[in-house]
């Protein structure tokens, strides 16, 4: 089976991201966005503002403070996290209701995966915002197949939860990933290249050509896997892998620092919805 014939499967089904999604992803490496102007748009959008401001309040991003408007948002928690937080509204509330599929859990380990990205992108110092972004999209993929083949998307599912590597499985049976079919719907959703290439290459961290940020989701999967499966700070610590610490230029002595925090992050089961 080719990418292009389970897109022609889901056809008419796949989810559509607000367009303010898509210039706020755009803008990343943009000094002249402006914070009023998207702030307006996002609140024409009752839906994704109503969305935007529930996570706001929720743990992983809520301040002293609670948050009642975009303003607020602005104001307590910075531009950047505004921006991330429009992001991942829209991204969630464009993909709710795929019959069969379990979206509460699939997202809690979207933003775990994001949250722990985006701790290790500001270690890594890297674009903190962008790392958040890949880590949110990481296993985006996992959606194309529920809306295009969700019979064998369940079979997959059935596999993987009796021991199987999920990226090998898929191949077996499709012929492709769900690394694939993400880095192809962050393409049709107009999402930079950068984040279609770390979707793309997030597993395969021996490729010389794997850019930081597609490094930076696979430690990200390694650690949330790890932990989420009771691995202790010490032992998580002595199997990070070499090769992919010395590209990203992470010393595992920094990393020592912040595990419990790594920890803490990559296990967080705060009610998102």
């Amino acid at each position: 089976m080719q990418v292009a014939e389970i897109f022609d499967k889901a056809s008419g089904k796949l989810p559509m991201v607000p367009k303010v999604v898509q210039e706020l992803v755009a803008s990343f490496h943009r000094t002249d966005v402006n914070s009023d102007e998207i702030s307006d748009k996002v609140g024409h959008d009752q839906v994704l503002t109503a969305r935007v401001l529930r996570l706001a309040n929720s743990a992983r991003f809520g301040s002293s403070r609670k948050v009642g408007s975009l303003d607020d948002a602005v104001l307590l928690l910075g531009f950047d996290n505004l921006r991330v937080l429009v992001i991942a509204s829209g991204i969630t509330g464009a993909t709710l209701g795929i019959p069969g599929f379990d979206m509460k859990a699939f997202w809690l380990r979207c933003f775990a995966m994001a949250n722990t990205a985006k701790l290790l992108a500001k270690l890594a110092k890297l674009d903190a915002q962008l790392g958040y972004t890949c880590g949110l999209l990481a296993n985006i993929g996992e959606l194309v197949l529920y809306v295009a083949v969700p019979e064998q998307a369940l079979q997959i599912d059935k596999i993987v939860a009796g021991g199987a590597d999920r990226i090998a499985t898929e191949r077996m049976l499709l012929g492709m990933d769900l690394t694939e079919l993400g880095a192809e719907l962050a393409r049709r959703w107009n999402f930079p290249d950068e984040i279609q290439e770390a979707i793309y290459n997030q597993h395969d961290l021996l490729n010389e050509d794997a850019s930081p940020y597609a490094l930076l989701i696979g430690l990200a999967t390694f650690l949330v896997s790890g932990f989420r499966n009771e691995m202790s700070v010490d032992e998580m610590l002595v199997s990070l892998p070499d090769r992919v610490l010395e590209r990203l230029n992470l010393a595992r002595e920094t990393l020592s620092a912040e595990m419990e925090n790594l920890k803490e992050t990559a296990t967080r089961t705060d009610d998102l919805f």
